[in-house]
């Protein structure tokens, strides 16, 4: 029995052989497959997320204006890059938590004093106009953290004009 090297079968050639087999295919493997680690893409974004947020602060600081003061985000900004950071904010909220849990999640920033009184109540309004999410899931630390970048970003439009 001569074998041609372009018309092997490899699952008879591991019956042949005998060889273990442990992957989804019937193939061995030598060593476990990698999961791709998606945190480190996380990790990137968040980290020039916070960079991002920092050098913001800066850059009030170095203006004469105090980055401490409470809220963050007094009023919505009428520009269109606020307008734009605000629908994606909002989309990401509803995406991950749905309407109610991103209502509860501005009421909560409204508690701590990141965002005032007068904008929750505009953000509220514009939650119901995204679409319901397919799953959603309850918020974690990391994206409150996210927010709070947003929360500066949409602030900072203001302070552009």
């Amino acid at each position: 029995m001569s074998l041609n090297p372009r018309r092997y079968d490899v699952r008879e050639l591991r019956r042949i052989a005998d060889a273990p087999r442990d992957g989804a295919d019937g193939a061995p493997r030598e060593r476990a497959l990698r999961r791709p680690n998606r945190n480190r893409a996380e990790q990137a974004a968040r980290s020039a997320a916070f960079t991002e947020l920092l050098q913001r602060q800066r850059g009030a600081r170095y203006n004469g204006e105090d980055p401490g003061d409470r809220p963050y985000l007094t009023a919505i900004p009428a520009s269109p890059a606020a307008e734009r950071e605000i629908g994606e904010w909002l989309g990401y909220l509803v995406d991950v938590g749905g309407h109610v849990r991103s209502r509860d999640a501005l009421s909560y920033y409204g508690e701590i004093d990141w965002v005032g009184d007068d904008a929750v109540a505009a953000l509220t309004r514009r939650l119901e106009g995204f679409d319901a999410p397919t799953r959603d899931r309850p918020f974690i630390p990391a994206d409150h953290r996210i927010s709070l970048v947003s929360i500066v970003r949409i602030a900072s439009c203001a302070s552009d004009q």
